[in-house]
């Protein structure tokens, strides 16, 4: 059996598929574990215990060197009754920022 050009295309990029969806899943279990703290902090609650995949792009760090830019959103409730959406920035491997939107509080009672 030979190798064509076509199949050592086709297998890299079955490789580089590979590659990226097993990279995605631990930046995604990342996301989802600083979702879950920033949320505990904030004192909402994550609504679904999940992270949605928004947008996707290459962007230079600090080091600067190419790394995926990713931005995850997340649903999350300040009062039990409405949903807000909040959004996270990681670079590479790194939460770079973690933003709740406008939303409600709830009403404290003294």
């Amino acid at each position: 059996m030979s190798l064509s050009i076509y199949h050592i295309i086709f297998l890299s990029l079955g490789l580089l598929l590979a590659w990226y969806f097993f990279s995605e899943l631990k930046v995604r279990e990342l996301t989802l574990h600083a979702a879950r703290k920033h949320c505990q902090l904030m004192q909402v609650q994550l609504l679904d215990q999940s992270v949605g995949l928004y947008r996707v792009w290459f962007k230079r760090g600090t080091d600067k060197r190419l790394h995926w830019w990713r931005n995850y959103q997340f649903e999350f409730t300040s009062t039990g009754e409405e949903r807000y959406q909040g959004f996270i920035i990681v670079l590479g491997n790194r939460v770079e920022s973690i933003d709740l939107g406008v939303h409600k509080f709830p009403d404290q009672e003294n």
